[in-house]
């Protein structure tokens, strides 16, 4: 019961209340690689796991060039599927669940719940998603964004982490006879240490 002098709160105001997003804190580590090679994301809770996908692709430099999929804890399984189309990728006896039909609070609603996102099935880059809190959004905030990571991301094609350990191998070593092929390949340059917060967060925000 309300107290002598309190209004109860209007129609509206709790219609506004009830509007606000709540913000997922996401920890999303690529699997295989050590040193770890790791970003912190914060999304809305009621972002499709499509635009999901578009945020992990900026948040890791990827090319957006290969299949994709997320796994539940249950191992359902979740992907972009064409109009009309029936058929999943062959890594379940379940069909592949349509990822724009999902929310990231659909597949993991509280703290420490976790997920996977698979990207390019041949070099298999596995990132590990891990809920590290749901929280309200902060007034004035844009979402998504990234706020902290850590080192370089592969790059696109290099064969999974064996292939990745192989690259930089050969990037140490200026006298192994593949060393100015590969240097060429990545771009004159790479570094493996390096994590540019304020670019990987634009690109982020950015992310259609």
């Amino acid at each position: 019961m309300l107290g002598a002098g309190t209004r109860a709160p209007s129609m509206a105001s709790r219609k506004k209340t009830q509007a606000e997003p709540s913000i997922h804190v996401l920890h999303v580590e690529l699997m295989g690689i050590q040193p770890a090679i790791w970003r912190e994301l914060h999304v809305r809770s009621d972002t499709p796991l499509s635009k999901l996908h578009e945020v992990l692709q900026a948040a890791f430099g990827w090319s957006n060039s290969h299949l994709h999929m997320f796994e539940d804890i249950s191992r359902r399984q979740y992907g972009h599927r064409a109009a009309g189309d029936s058929s999943d990728f062959g890594f379940s006896d379940t069909p592949l669940q349509d990822e724009r039909r999902y929310t990231v609070s659909d597949i993991a609603p509280r703290a420490r719940h976790i997920f996977g996102y698979i990207y390019d099935f041949g070099d298999d880059w596995v990132h590990r998603i891990r809920v590290k809190k749901v929280q309200p959004a902060e007034v004035g905030r844009r979402y998504p964004a990234c706020t902290a990571g850590a080192r370089a991301s592969p790059p696109d094609d290099c064969g999974g982490p064996p292939g990745y350990a192989r690259l930089l191998e050969v990037l140490r070593n200026p006298k192994h006879e593949e060393h100015q092929e590969v240097l060429e390949w990545v771009g004159g340059s790479f570094d493996p240490d390096a994590f540019d917060l304020i670019a990987t967060d634009k690109a982020v925000r950015s992310a259609r």
